[in-house]
């Protein structure tokens, strides 16, 4: 009897004691994982399009704007990433405000680290920056597939861009510099035929902020191209090393060279020369006896590999 007296004691000890001291339900916060860079950055790019994460790590400069465009600010810079989907969220936007843009004035030239890459809940990818002056943490929507929304030059690529172009040697088809200016004089340069263009610096020109070589002649004249005319995905066929030039002059002869320089083309040429001339043609036409390229309204006739006839 005193045996079940003690048991009900203590379980009615237990059950005091738990209405005392109830069960507590916690939370714990989870920190976002870390995503790193999948290879390492190898400044051959610097649009890295869906390899985002190659950023980490790297500094990058923030260019200007034509000064058109320099009312309309900077877009897309956040002071958090995850409160930058609402198009009115004013207070969000980094040295803001023009009608929601970070001030032109406030970012132009500035460096950042690339610190990190978030991706928020509607998948938009972010890199996460520390302004080296400032050292503020801000954080820019970036676009995997719009190259002309990224409004940074990275630092690594410059800089190995620009060590292995100086002295480089090109020649461009005639039509590529046809108006451009001297740098110095702003008078129309001389463009002949094959002509030699030495790459002397790697620079942001001044009037649409873009990427480009400054190139000089054997006339002392100096001149800008940009960057994506000489590399970009249309540069091929119509700009090549001085060596490609001297092996194409050697291999057609220099007349046809001249030709294929001035995108021309005649009777005789081989389609490497015409592809060379004028590129790809818009369609091709397959018969027993004979091939006909189209460009446009223009028609080309090959038998054999060679050009007969055009109309």
């Amino acid at each position: 009897m005193k045996k079940v007296l003690l048991l009900l004691v203590m379980m009615c000890t237990m059950n005091i004691a738990a209405q005392e001291n109830p069960i507590q339900i916690t939370t714990t916060e989870i920190a976002e994982t870390k995503k790193e860079a999948t290879k390492p950055y190898d400044s051959l790019k610097n649009f890295l399009g869906k390899n985002v994460y190659e950023y980490i790590g790297q500094e990058l400069y923030l260019k200007g704007k034509h000064e058109k465009l320099r009312e309309y600010g900077y877009a897309d810079f956040h002071i958090d990433y995850e409160k930058s989907t609402s198009p009115t969220n004013a207070s969000n936007v980094y040295k803001c405000c023009n009608k929601y843009y970070s001030k032109y004035t406030s970012l132009e030239g500035k460096y950042f680290n690339v610190i990190a890459v978030h991706e928020d809940s509607e998948g938009e990818i972010y890199l996460e920056l520390k302004e080296k002056e400032s050292e503020d943490i801000i954080y820019f929507k970036y676009s995997t597939t719009y190259e002309d929304s990224f409004p940074f030059i990275v630092v690594g690529f410059f800089k190995k861009r620009k060590d292995s172009l100086i002295n480089q040697e090109f020649v461009f088809k005639n039509n590529i510099l046809k108006g451009s200016t001297d740098n110095e004089t702003g008078n129309v340069v001389k463009t002949v035929p094959n002509q030699i263009w030495k790459c002397t610096d790697l620079t942001i020109e001044q009037k649409y902020y873009k990427l480009a070589l400054v190139i000089k002649n054997a006339f002392g004249e100096t001149t800008t191209i940009s960057y994506n005319s000489v590399f970009g995905e249309y540069s091929k066929g119509r700009v090549y090393t001085k060596k490609e030039a001297n092996n194409n002059k050697q291999r057609f002869g220099k007349t046809d060279w001249l030709t294929i320089l001035s995108s021309k083309v005649k009777v005789g040429f081989t389609k490497e020369m015409v592809l060379l001339s004028w590129g790809k043609p818009d369609k091709v036409n397959t018969s027993s006896y004979k091939d006909q390229w189209v460009y446009g309204s223009q028609y080309l006739y090959f038998k054999d590999g060679e050009m007969k006839s055009f109309n």
